[in-house]
């Protein structure tokens, strides 16, 4: 990742930003942290599988 002036904790903020299921992975060498990775899932609602529709707005 490019040094674009943010500190980790406004990137990993960003990363949260929006996020309702996922994870954020943080990936540490030598006591830094050196990648940060963001996973989005999107769940379908039980009730609508014959129907699905997605439960986070795109």
């Amino acid at each position: 990742m490019q040094n674009t002036g943010h500190t980790w904790i406004e990137v990993i903020k960003e990363k949260l930003s929006g996020l309702r299921y996922g994870q954020i992975l943080l990936t540490v060498h030598d006591g830094r942290i050196v990648q940060i990775e963001r996973t989005e899932k999107t769940r379908l609602e039980a009730s609508s599988l014959k129907n699905p529709q997605p439960t986070r707005e795109d």
